[in-house]
């Protein structure tokens, strides 16, 4: 057995001894629980609500909720670091539909600026810092939960199963919304090129 499937199933037993305890009632693996997942769920939150204030109040609700729902946590569907996050997802999703921002849906778009799959490999292959620095301004004017798809797959590096747990919807679907995004980008900085 590798070192990194050992690590895996020792993460998994002590993801299911915390939920155990939680599922006691334990103070110390409420705050054990506290302290190892409030600094995921806040990042994720964040990103969302792009509101330091909110996001820090979801965070608290969101554990709050997990701890209260630990009984609905099932390890063999997730991680319990996906289901929290999944929590996490829902709360700020929810949020925002009272605080909408202006965003660019690219459903709005007309067809004709769509860009082809071949364009998109030639654009997003320049690894440039210019090209970078458009990318990170483009994503600002996505809506928040395309943002968060964006981290979620690019930045956090989860795999396609575990964003279609915390999102509920198939993997196919993420896979599909991430090219849709990634048109959406291309679109953005091709008719905004002070991004």
């Amino acid at each position: 057995m590798s070192s990194n499937s050992g690590n895996a199933l020792q993460l998994g037993a002590d993801q299911r001894l915390i939920a155990e305890k939680l599922r006691c009632g334990e103070v110390a693996a409420q705050k054990q629980f506290l302290r190892q997942y409030a600094p995921g769920v806040f990042q994720l939150v964040v990103r969302i609500v792009d509101n330091q204030q909110d996001a820090e109040e979801l965070t608290q609700d969101t554990l709050l909720r997990a701890i209260r729902s630990i009984d609905r946590y099932d390890s063999a569907q997730a991680t319990l670091a996906t289901w929290v996050q999944r929590i996490a997802y829902r709360l700020a999703i929810n949020h925002l539909r009272d605080h909408r921002r202006t965003a660019i849906y690219l459903e709005e778009l007309p067809e004709s600026t769509i860009p082809s799959d071949s364009e998109l490999s030639a654009f997003f292959g320049e690894d440039t810092n210019y090209r970078v620095e458009q990318l990170l301004q483009a994503l600002d004017h996505l809506p928040p939960d395309e943002q968060t798809l964006v981290h979620l797959f690019y930045y956090d590096d989860l795999p396609l199963h575990d964003i279609a747990y915390i999102i509920e919807a198939p993997p196919g679907t993420i896979a599909t919304r991430l090219h849709r995004i990634r048109q959406k980008l291309y679109h953005l900085i091709q008719k905004n090129p002070q991004l």
